[in-house]
């Protein structure tokens, strides 16, 4: 019995020739997604943007949405409002076609308004759809834009 122990342990001690070294062979989870080129080229300019607001009633209300590229490459878009210019600010999808991020919109009492939003570019008329959802509150509310 203890030569069988000791000719298991001698042929444990050497190496497992069953293993690779080296990275993942890939598959669904570990695919391999090329650098992103030009990825902010579908949101970056001036949109005509439609949003749902429940609590004015005036809404749906429009306004005009510029979106520019930051030095950091995360994207800003804002638009003119009466209490001052709401402003997004996010980083684009690896798929290149979402821009998620945070928004803040300034008001007349000092309380301004946050939360984050989400933006799709659609590949059938160059639009914009997607959802905003101020802080604190648990229902998003939608928004598109078209380019102007």
């Amino acid at each position: 019995m203890m030569r069988c122990l000791i000719l298991l342990a001698a042929m444990l001690s050497g190496p497992a020739l069953a293993q690779m070294s080296g990275p993942p062979a890939g598959g669904v989870l570990n695919r391999f997604l090329a650098p992103p080129t030009n990825i902010q080229q579908e949101f970056l300019g001036t949109w005509n943007l439609t949003w749902d607001d429940p609590v004015n009633p005036d809404c749906p209300c429009h306004g005009t949405l510029t979106v520019q590229t930051q030095g950091d490459g995360e994207l800003k878009g804002y638009w003119p409002m009466k209490g001052g210019a709401a402003v997004l600010f996010g980083e684009v999808a690896y798929d290149n076609n979402v821009w998620t991020g945070r928004f803040a919109q300034p008001d007349d009492l000092d309380f301004p308004i946050k939360g984050h939003f989400r933006l799709e570019a659609r590949s059938q008329d160059g639009g914009l759809t997607g959802s905003y959802q101020r802080d604190g509150t648990s229902i998003a509310f939608r928004w598109s834009a078209t380019r102007r």
